[in-house]
């Protein structure tokens, strides 16, 4: 009886994961949401673009830290310009944020005004994985303007990266991932949900978006966006991070409600929805064969080669999109652990990254990880440690043209 259950309980497993889920939206709403995303932020009342930043920001604009080719190798000397990298810091329990720096340390200020929160700078170590010394950022807090942060205060780097059509995580079912759960457990993983609150609702509800999965929702991930980066309010977070005294801060708020309404989010987390249409020749002859190498050590119990759904394009048209992902999180062992609790995420768990848009990002000189510490797959897959370390074995077992074959497959998606 057990086993007939079990039989039946993986068939609709397979079910639900083959069967493409539907995400639609209106080319006018997606076409807004483009120029939201790309529109700059300014303080009030210059001209030239949309009021509200700051007036602590780490960035002008989504696009600066949310396109192909971001890498921490690429960062220049000078701390006045944008960079598409962020210093998260938060009380190491995990529970509340910094009680004068919020939720990252701000590198612009307002000129005359407000000097910034500070700036960091990043020192590379090296750590021996299989034979190999492998490159990974330390970041080090350089110029601190409004006091010390405090023994209970954990400092995290946190890489930006291409987001197109990450809403479609949204798409995949709660009782989807419960099953996933069960599978993985079968297998001897510990694949699990990340609950977390709602911010308007005050709901326990499944967390999908960020590295940690702490968002519930990708207006909700948007929103945190706008207030960490931009120095924006809205309506989940109607307060600006301001590190200096409540008067000063108050006098620089000055726009007098929300600055980036619920119908941007809306437009701006429909643009996130669409993809691109795939290049044809991302498919090439050993596509396949290098899928197969991707299965056989095991990539694909996490980043999942059946959870599949239907997206819509920038151009109007529908296509299947495999996310390569279980939106789980895992144990990824103490080489990726950076300090952080978020909500059931602890410091070594993350979420299992997608892997579409892999590829163009690579291509376009990005690295990986959530400090960019990998510039390649195989650089990735060697800092798989925890629950992956069966996969990354499996992994170094192979003959290197069978190597190449998966890192191939892995830069097509």
């Amino acid at each position: 009886m057990l086993t007939q259950k079990l039989m039946i309980q993986k068939a609709f497993i397979s079910l639900a994961l083959i069967v493409p889920l539907w995400t639609q939206s209106s080319p006018d709403i997606t076409t807004k949401g483009a120029e939201i995303f790309n529109a700059r932020w300014v303080i009030p009342f210059l001209s030239k673009g949309s009021w509200g930043r700051g007036p602590h920001s780490n960035g002008e604009s989504c696009v600066d830290c949310h396109h192909d080719g971001t890498n921490p190798y690429t960062r220049a000397v000078s701390n006045d310009e944008i960079q598409p990298m962020v210093l998260k810091i938060g009380n190491s329990n995990g529970k509340s944020s910094h009680p004068k720096y919020g939720n990252e340390l701000s590198l612009f200020g307002i000129t005359g005004k407000l000097p910034r929160e500070g700036t960091f700078v990043l020192r590379w170590d090296k750590q021996k994985i299989n034979r190999q010394f492998i490159d990974f950022p330390i970041p080090q807090v350089t110029e601190l303007r409004f006091g010390e942060l405090g023994t209970n205060t954990t400092i995290s780097l946190r890489m930006g990266r291409n987001l197109t059509g990450i809403g479609l995580l949204g798409s995949i079912d709660e009782e989807q991932l419960k099953l996933i759960v069960a599978e993985q457990k079968k297998l001897g993983l510990n694949g699990r949900i990340n609950y977390v609150i709602d911010p308007i609702t005050r709901k326990t509800k499944v967390g999908r978006f960020g590295y940690k999965a702490s968002s519930p929702s990708l207006s909700d991930q948007i929103s945190k966006a706008f207030r960490d980066e931009l120095g924006v309010t809205s309506r989940s977070y109607p307060s600006n991070p301001c590190a200096a005294k409540l008067e000063i801060c108050t006098s620089l708020n000055n726009v007098g409600s929300v600055e980036v309404s619920k119908e941007k989010i809306i437009a701006l987390a429909e643009f996130l929805t669409t993809t691109k249409p795939f290049a044809k020749n991302n498919k090439n002859i050993t596509w396949g064969t290098g899928k197969n190498y991707f299965e056989k050590v095991g990539c694909h119990v996490c980043h999942r080669t059946d959870l599949n759904v239907n997206a819509s394009t920038n151009t109007g048209t529908t296509h299947i999109v495999t996310l390569y992902t279980d939106l789980l999180l895992h144990d990824m062992g103490g080489g990726l652990n950076d300090g952080f609790n978020e909500f059931q995420a602890q410091p070594e768990d993350w979420r299992t990254t997608p892997l579409i848009g892999t590829g163009e990002h690579l291509r376009s000189g990005g690295s990986l990880l959530h400090d960019g510490r990998a510039k390649t797959v195989d650089e990735a897959i060697l800092w798989h440690g925890g629950e992956a370390i069966s996969a990354r074995d499996n992994y170094l077992s192979l003959k290197p043209e069978h190597k190449k074959l998966l890192q191939s497959f892995v830069k097509s998606l």
